[in-house]
């Protein structure tokens, strides 16, 4: 048995053409074929000014952060 995962758009004539793997076998087989929506992340919607500050206490960021910066940079 041979499970693939991919996520596809479905058009609107609902008609799929599915390219298989190489190595998947001939001859008559059994599909099961699961619908199920794409789930994305909220994370997308934040505003960027809601990313400030959340590594302010982190103990990898501690210190000045300029710096940080300038130390980040001399390293390329």
């Amino acid at each position: 048995m041979t499970t693939i995962l991919k996520t596809i758009e479905i058009p609107e004539n609902r008609r799929l053409n599915l390219e298989l793997p190489a190595d998947t076998p001939t001859g008559e087989v059994n599909i099961s074929l699961t619908i199920t929506p794409v789930q994305h992340s909220n994370t997308t919607k934040r505003p960027l000014s809601s990313f400030c500050g959340v590594f302010k206490n982190s103990p990898t960021f501690k210190g000045d952060p300029v710096e940080i910066q300038r130390k980040m940079r001399d390293e390329w």
